[in-house]
């Protein structure tokens, strides 16, 4: 079926959907004609009453979308939160968007706790933040990232 998705400047869109694609493969959908990535997509939904589709899991026809039906896109910019670096000697509080990328976080680090990047590790829930972005890793409002220091030879 087709579907219009909507932008708030007024940029419309069609796409061809199956109504048992959940709202998760419709967002990816969406990413990759509009370039927004997933997690700052806000979707609504007028059928009598609004509906917003916050649910990736559920499908988009047990939301009662139809073919030709009007879909809103809201693109959002992600919230900022804080968390907590603890090293040995001290707890540090962060303030980050979730889509951050584990490397620009450690440059932050680098700087703020004076330590060159390749003499620290950055460990969340037992594992090792080697690439991709903090979300990636499950980090979210109050979590806390252990730093440790690489071991110096010589």
């Amino acid at each position: 079926m087709d579907i219009i998705i909507t932008m708030l400047g007024g940029t419309s869109l069609n796409l061809r959907v199956n109504p048992a694609d959940t709202v998760g493969s419709l967002k990816t959908l969406i990413q990759r004609e509009l370039q927004c990535a997933p997690e700052s997509q806000k979707l609504t939904f007028v059928n009598g009453k609004k509906i917003t589709l916050d649910d990736d899991s559920r499908t988009i026809s047990s939301y009662g979308l139809h073919p030709g039906c009007q879909v809103s896109l809201l693109v959002t910019q992600p919230a900022i939160i804080q968390v907590s670096l603890r090293n040995d000697s001290k707890t540090t509080t962060y303030d980050i968007k979730p889509d951050e990328t584990v490397s620009n976080f450690r440059r932050r680090v680098e700087s703020r706790e004076k330590v060159q990047n390749d003499q620290f590790r950055l460990v969340h829930e037992g594992r090792d933040m080697m690439g991709g972005k903090l979300a990636d890793y499950n980090v979210r409002q109050d979590s806390t990232i252990d730093m440790t220091l690489r071991l110096r030879w010589g």
